[in-house]
This record gives C-alpha cells, sequence and structure tokens, in this order.
C-alpha cells in the first residue's frame, strides 16, 4: 500500500509539472515572427511545447469534429491565452484525464478514475470560457472609448483605414488586439467587410456586432462614416451606463445574504446579549 501511495503521488505532481510547462511553455519564435511578418528564425519551440502540441495533434484526429471546432472557436474568442494553440490544449486535457485516472486506479478506484478522467478532459474547456467571458467583459468595457478615438480621427480627415490604423496603435487591450487582427487581414488583401465580419465573430459582443453591421451599411449606401461612428460612440456610452445601472440595482439584493447571515448575528450577540444577562444576574 506504501508503494502504491508512493506511485500515486509521483503521477499527481508529474501531472501537476507537465500540465504547468504546457500552460506556460511559449510558441516558437518561428510562429511568432510569423504573425509579425518578419522572416522565420531557426530557433525551436520548447520540448514540453512540442509533447503537448503532437499528443494534441493525434488527439485531434480521434474527437468528434463538432467537439474540436466548438473548442477551437472558443480558444479564438478567449484570445489564446499564454499562447496555447489548440494542438497543445487538447494535448492538456488528455494529460490531466490520464494522470486524473492513472492515479485513482493505482489507489483501487477504477469507477472513480472514470468519473474523475471525463472531469479533468473538460476541467481546460472551463479554464477557455472563463477566459474568454473575461476578455469579453474587458471588450465591453474598452469598446466607448476605442470607438471614440476612432470617431476622432475621421472627423479629423483620416480614411477609415487609416484611423482605424491609428487607433490600433495606440491603445492597448484585448479589442485594439481584435482590429490589429482585422488591419492584417485587410493588408493581406481580405475586403474590408469580410475582414470586419470576422472582426464580429471573435469578439462576440454587442457592441462590436452593431458597429460592424452599422459600418457595413454605411459603407453600402454612402453615408459618412463619421456620423455613423458618432451614433454607435453614443449608444454604446448609454448601454455602458445602463449595465452600471443594472449592477448596482442587483446590488441590494446581493447584500441581503451577507447582512442576514453574517451581520445581523454579530450585532444582536453584541446588543443584545449583555442585556439578556444583567436581567439574568438581576433576577439571580
Amino acid at each position: 500500500m506504501n508503494l502504491v501511495a508512493i506511485l500515486g503521488a509521483v503521477a499527481l505532481v508529474g501531472a501537476v509539472a507537465l500540465f504547468w510547462w504546457g500552460l506556460t511553455a511559449r510558441p516558437s519564435a518561428a510562429r511568432a515572427n510569423l504573425f509579425a511578418a518578419l522572416p522565420p528564425t531557426a530557433s525551436q519551440p520548447s520540448r514540453p511545447a512540442s509533447i503537448m502540441r503532437q499528443l494534441g495533434q493525434t488527439t485531434r484526429r480521434l474527437l468528434p469534429g463538432p467537439l474540436v471546432d466548438g473548442l477551437e472557436v472558443k480558444l479564438v474568442q478567449a484570445g489564446h491565452p499564454y499562447g496555447i494553440d489548440l494542438p497543445r490544449l487538447l494535448g492538456i486535457k488528455i494529460t490531466l484525464a490520464a494522470s486524473a485516472a492513472c492515479l485513482l486506479v493505482l489507489v483501487g478506484q477504477p469507477v472513480f478514475a472514470l468519473i474523475a478522467a471525463g472531469a479533468m478532459f473538460f476541467l481546460p474547456d472551463y479554464w477557455v470560457l472563463t477566459e474568454r467571458d473575461k476578455r469579453q467583459a474587458a471588450m465591453q468595457a474598452d469598446a466607448a472609448d476605442v470607438i471614440d478615438q476612432l470617431t476622432i480621427c475621421v472627423e479629423a480627415g483620416l480614411g477609415f483605414d487609416a484611423a482605424f490604423t491609428r487607433v490600433a496603435s495606440t491603445t492597448e487591450g484585448p479589442l485594439t488586439d481584435e482590429f490589429r487582427h482585422a488591419i492584417s487581414d485587410i493588408q493581406a488583401g481580405v475586403p474590408r467587410y469580410q475582414a470586419l465580419r470576422k472582426l464580429s465573430d471573435r469578439a462576440q459582443i454587442v457592441e462590436i456586432r452593431q458597429l460592424v453591421t452599422a459600418l457595413l451599411q454605411a459603407q453600402k449606401h454612402g453615408v459618412p462614416m463619421a456620423d455613423t461612428l458618432r451614433i454607435q460612440s453614443a449608444e454604446i456610452r448609454l448601454k455602458r451606463k445602463q449595465r452600471t445601472e443594472e449592477k448596482a440595482a442587483k446590488l441590494a439584493v446581493k447584500m441581503i445574504f451577507p447582512i442576514i447571515f453574517c451581520f445581523m448575528p454579530v450585532f444582536m450577540i453584541v446588543a443584545v446579549v449583555p442585556s439578556i444577562l444583567q436581567i439574568i444576574h438581576g433576577f439571580a
């Protein structure tokens, strides 16, 4: 039994170490230079990342297509956190599932091994969804300011593409990262309407979807871009204000539980118990 426990502990530590390496290993410099439009270098990717990627590529051929495609869409919407691509993520999923199953089989729990393997296999999916929600919330918070800057640039006389490039080069954040991606698509020869639609699909937030729709309609019907951007900026600011007011209205309801179960008992103990004790001593 001691040997089984030692082997289980070693397997658990190895799984955690391999998961950390696969999560934090940076993509190869050649891949980064490719996206930066620079000549590729001769550097090789790190060994843990290569192992994860090879394992994920093998797994990708075995999994159902809809499952893999859905995970890839979520990963793109999350902005590829920590530089993780789909093969590496699949490799991490398989590593976690196999490690959990092996650990529980070693301690004599085969039924729980299957349950743990399934849970650990889908755990990275939950992490990707969490990162996607954080990124979308950050884009919603920045949307009004970024579109204001875009409106100012267009009203100052810049063309739409030049204003788009200017805003993307002077601001930081997930939304401007998507702007840079769209600019790269346009410079690579993708039509503007198609690049904007891809931007909307990657962002998946209402503000950007409405902005793209309005810009495409303005381009189709010959409406000035500055007027369209000004209207969209005002609408996005109004929605942000309404969203803030909604959160403030929900705050009172959310405070009921901690007030009743955390604050009120302590208050009653401090305020009432001394009086009760004095009454008891008086009658005694």
